[in-house]
């Protein structure tokens, strides 16, 4: 070999090994992502893939805003100062001809109980005849059960609060003889006393979305990836909570300073034995025939035909397809959910 084939045979050998020691060492950039939520038990997921580190292990640069209310989450998404948010499932129907979005997971899953005195004589839904029943703006479970009051010609009357909290200190002070509460107010109802008389599980078997994933459209179009990597954290994120409880409880009660860590741990860990399972279980598990049926319930109080067809058109499942791909490509122990 002469020396100039020699030469140019050590170039190319050296210029092998620097690009295989770049790939080596790069780590890509991250992607930035800006997530609202609202200091609620249902929102724990997030909250537990971004202390648990598996935003930052599938490369993901996430920020968490803490908004006070479902208007105020929604508000910010419509003025792009979040990239994303799980949003309750009834919220996103109110607002989904308003905002420019795309459905691509769940978040957490059921939720809400009839609650009541213990002194009331209100033993099922059926005994809110004649009743005055508080109710809480936004919030699914109760098209859970004001389907079955509709169903039983249930004469009951409805008063709306803005926040769950205000419904239960209405039904302390009498103003109304029981209350639908998502968790972990119901549980928290529990805590002060108050009888948990009947859960959304008991009247509509199938489970249904308490909040949903969404992004925003261009968002997603300029950052698929990130959406399917930011899908399969909080799937990691999930196992840990029902796998490793003790250590995923800390994560969530950090956002959520002010609730006892036995009303977190009754909301989404402990399984109840009333309806075998956590009363709101955390779950990026995305059914499209599941939505539809529920969004179905919605129609017309909330939704117009045509606003539900947008709305459908809104669920994109490829991201959360490909995420559940990814993991088991990896190997990744997924919840039992992930197998129906």
């Amino acid at each position: 070999m002469n020396k100039k084939v020699l030469a140019v045979s050590i170039l190319l050998i050296m210029s092998v090994l620097v690009v295989a020691g770049f790939s080596l060492f790069y780590n890509p950039p991250q992607t930035s992502i800006r997530i609202g939520y609202l200091p609620a038990a249902s929102y724990g997921i997030v909250w537990v893939a971004y202390e648990g580190g598996y935003f930052e292990d599938e490369g993901l640069n996430v920020t968490l805003v803490e908004y006070g209310s479902v208007g105020d989450l929604v508000a910010a998404f419509s003025k792009n100062e979040i990239d994303g948010a799980p949003v309750t499932s009834v919220a996103i129907a109110a607002f989904i001809k308003n905002i420019d979005a795309v459905v691509v997971a769940g978040n957490s899953l059921d939720g809400t109980a009839l609650v009541a005195k213990n002194s009331s004589g209100i033993n099922s839904i059926r005994d809110l005849e004649g009743k005055k029943v508080g109710t809480v703006l936004y919030v699914p479970g109760d098209f859970i059960f004001k389907k079955l009051i509709a169903e039983e010609s249930i004469d009951a009357v409805f008063s709306t609060y803005l926040s769950p909290s205000d419904a239960i200190l209405a039904l302390e002070n009498d103003q109304v003889d029981a209350a639908f509460l998502w968790e972990p107010y119901s549980s928290f109802a529990s805590y002060r006393g108050l009888d948990l008389v009947q859960w959304d599980k008991e009247v509509y078997p199938i489970d249904y979305p308490c909040c949903l994933q969404l992004f925003h459209t261009s968002f997603v179009t300029k950052n698929p990836d990130a959406v399917t990597k930011f899908i399969k954290a909080l799937i990691k994120a999930e196992a840990l909570i029902y796998s490793k409880p003790g250590e995923a409880l800390p994560m969530v009660k950090k956002y959520l300073p002010g609730m006892p860590w036995e009303i977190i741990y009754d909301s989404i860990i402990r399984i109840d034995p009333d309806i075998n399972q956590p009363r709101n279980p955390l779950s990026g598990y995305f059914n499209k025939s599941e939505l539809q049926s529920f969004y179905q319930l919605l129609v017309p109080s909330i939704l117009s035909v045509n606003d539900l067809n947008t709305l459908i058109s809104r669920l994109d499942s490829r991201y959360y397809t490909n995420a559940i791909s990814e993991l088991k490509k990896e190997g990744f122990n997924l919840p039992q959910i992930y197998y129906r």
